[in-house]
């Protein structure tokens, strides 16, 4: 019983190593997007269903993919704190 143990110890360490050399080497790093920016305009492409926002930080500016429920409840030149990741909002949080 002891020796299972340990075999399956040593080979969820290796299969979490492996893991993370895979990661590390083939994979892309996620391009994440955090702070406090200023919607400045909603977009939305009809043929494809898509909604973006364009962001605004100082000179820096970013057109990022909003879920529908964003989309509707956001309003025009509104600020808030911005999680996005992949070029696709995860939150925004505003101050109402």
């Amino acid at each position: 019983m002891g020796y299972l143990v340990v075999v399956l110890m040593i080979g969820l360490l290796l299969s979490l190593i492996f893991k993370q050399i895979w990661q590390f080497f083939f994979k892309t790093r996620k391009q994440g997007i955090y702070g406090y920016y200023l919607l400045v305009e909603k977009q939305k492409e009809n043929n494809l269903g898509k909604f973006y926002g364009i962001f605004q930080q100082g000179e820096k500016e970013y057109q990022l993919e909003l879920a529908f429920s964003l989309y509707i409840h956001l309003q025009v030149l509104q600020r808030g704190y911005l999680h996005a990741e992949n070029g696709k909002v995860l939150t925004f949080k505003t101050e109402e």
